[in-house]
C-alpha cells in the first residue's frame, strides 16, 4: 500500500513538473556585466527573451525601473544586436522616467534563446537599489492566427554603493560607442500607405540594423532636395509622382550608410521613363539595329567576293 502510494505521489510530482514546464511557451529577463556599480557610474542593461523552442513574431510590454530614493536616470533606450526589425513602438521611456513601454516584431518569426530585445542605458547618482520589472509581457505565435504565449518574467536587482574617494565614474556605454567602427546595414527603402497614418498620405519606411551602439537617426534627400533629419518613417512631400529618396541611416557612434530609392520601372539608366524617353530609345534601338544589318551584309559580301 505505501509502495502504490508513493508511485501516485511520484506520477503527480512529474505530472506537475511537465505541466509547468511546458506551460510558458517564452521568458524575458534582463541581463548586466555586474549587478553592483558605484554611484556616478553608467551602465548597460540588456533586456533577453528565450522563445524556448516556440516561433515568436511579435512582443510587446513594460519595463518597470523602480527605487525607493530615486537614484537613476534612464539616458536612452538602443535597439541593437537584435533580430527585431519593424518597432511599432520603439522602446520609450514614460513622462515620469520609470517604465520603459515597447512593441516589436520580426517577420517570419524567431525560436532562438537569448535574444537581444534592447539596451537601457543606466546613469546611477547615489547609493541605493535599482529593481527592474518586466510588465504587461505578451508574445505572439508566429502562426499567422495571432496566438498568445504564456510568458514567465524575471526581475533583476542592481546594488549600487557608494563610490570611492576619488574615484574615476565607469561609463559601459561611451566605452560600447568608442569601440563601435562599423557601418550599420544599408537602409531598406519601402513606400506604404494606410489609412490610418498620415491622414492616408503616402509614406517611406526604413529598416536598418547595428549591432554594437544601434541605429540614431535617418536623413532623406527626396528629388534632390537637401537632406532633413528623420525617424523610421518619412512623409512624401510629393503625392503625386514616383520619389527618389536618397536616405542615410548613422548608428549611435557616427558610422553611416546610404541607399537610394527609384520607384521599379521608373528609369532608364537614370532618366525618367515617360513617353520622350521611351520613343529616344526604340529610336537609338533601331539605329543599332539598322547598323549591324548593314556590317552583316558587308561581312557577307566580302566572303563571297573571296
Amino acid at each position: 500500500m505505501k509502495r502504490y502510494i508513493i508511485a501516485r505521489c511520484l506520477i503527480l510530482f512529474l505530472i506537475i513538473i511537465s505541466s509547468s514546464s511546458t506551460a510558458s511557451a517564452a521568458s524575458i529577463y534582463l541581463e548586466t556585466s555586474k549587478d553592483t556599480v558605484s554611484a556616478g557610474d553608467t551602465f548597460i542593461v540588456r533586456v533577453k527573451i528565450d522563445a524556448e523552442n516556440k516561433s515568436i513574431n511579435t512582443v510587446e510590454g513594460d519595463i518597470a525601473l523602480v527605487s525607493p530614493n530615486n537614484n537613476f536616470a534612464v539616458n536612452d533606450s538602443v535597439i541593437a544586436q537584435s533580430p527585431f526589425t519593424l518597432w511599432p513602438q520603439a522602446p520609450s521611456l514614460s513622462q515620469d522616467g520609470k517604465t520603459i513601454s515597447f512593441v516589436g516584431g520580426v517577420p517570419g518569426g524567431f525560436n532562438s534563446d537569448k535574444i537581444n530585445l534592447f539596451n537601457i542605458i543606466v546613469k546611477t547618482n547615489r547609493e541605493g537599489d535599482i529593481e527592474f520589472s518586466p510588465k504587461n509581457i505578451i508574445a505572439f505565435r508566429n502562426d499567422g492566427q495571432g496566438t498568445k504565449l504564456p510568458v514567465d518574467v524575471r526581475n533583476l536587482v542592481v546594488k549600487v554603493v557608494p563610490s570611492g574617494t576619488g574615484g574615476v565614474e565607469s561609463n559601459e556605454w561611451v566605452d560600447l560607442v568608442n569601440q563601435d567602427k562599423d557601418s550599420p546595414s544599408i537602409p531598406l527603402i519601402t513606400l506604404g500607405r494606410d489609412s490610418t497614418l498620415f491622414e492616408g498620405r503616402t509614406f517611406a519606411f526604413f529598416t536598418a540594423t547595428d549591432d554594437q551602439s544601434g541605429i540614431d537617426y535617418y536623413e532623406v534627400s527626396e528629388d534632390g532636395e537637401p537632406a532633413v533629419r528623420s525617424g523610421d518613417m518619412y512623409v512624401l512631400k510629393n503625392q503625386d509622382d514616383a520619389p527618389r529618396l536618397i536616405v542615410t541611416v548613422y548608428d549611435k557612434a557616427g558610422n553611416k550608410a546610404t541607399a537610394s530609392y527609384k520607384a521599379p520601372g521608373s528609369t532608364i539608366l537614370g532618366f525618367p521613363l515617360n513617353f520622350l524617353t521611351i520613343s529616344i530609345a526604340i529610336l537609338v534601338a533601331l539605329v543599332i539595329l539598322f547598323f549591324l544589318l548593314v556590317l552583316v551584309l558587308r561581312i557577307k559580301n566580302k566572303m563571297k567576293r573571296r
